[in-house]
């Protein structure tokens, strides 16, 4: 739940997102690759959020050369290599699989449905340390 007040806050700079910068990432770095499907969709939609946040806001400003690193920072988050990274990799859409519940209503006992908890293991996509350093390197 605070994953997802974090990303909610993060679209349109709500959070303060350059004062807040490393406390942001720091977060990230813990959640990468871990929970369900829509955690860690909600993590990199976090981040996408975050450098959008940065290239729109208007306070700092940022030299030209740092607005266009900060573009090519969001294309590169949004390349399947970065899905692959933050364990999202199968599937299609990151927004809408970080919004999908995985809260399950104790009266609702049918299975496969969409609201299902998604969180069992064979959805679960294992990080590297490698991988960690790669997004951690990214970040940077």
């Amino acid at each position: 739940i605070l994953a997802r007040y974090l990303l909610m806050l993060s679209f349109n700079n709500c959070l303060d997102v350059a004062r807040h910068l490393p406390y942001l990432f720091h977060a990230v770095t813990f959640l990468v690759c871990s929970g369900s499907l829509s955690m860690r969709a909600s993590t990199h939609g976090l981040v996408i959020n975050i450098i959008h946040s940065l290239c729109t806001c208007t306070k700092p400003t940022f030299t030209e050369e740092t607005q266009r690193v900060l573009r090519l920072s969001l294309d590169e988050f949004s390349l399947p290599k970065f899905y692959l990274l933050f364990g999202i990799s199968k599937v299609k859409s990151a927004a809408v699989t970080a919004f999908r519940s995985s809260y399950r209503h104790p009266n609702d006992r049918s299975i496969g449905n969409e609201r299902s908890f998604s969180g069992v293991p064979a959805d679960r996509e294992r990080l590297s340390l490698t991988s960690l350093e790669v997004i951690t390197d990214a970040l940077l």
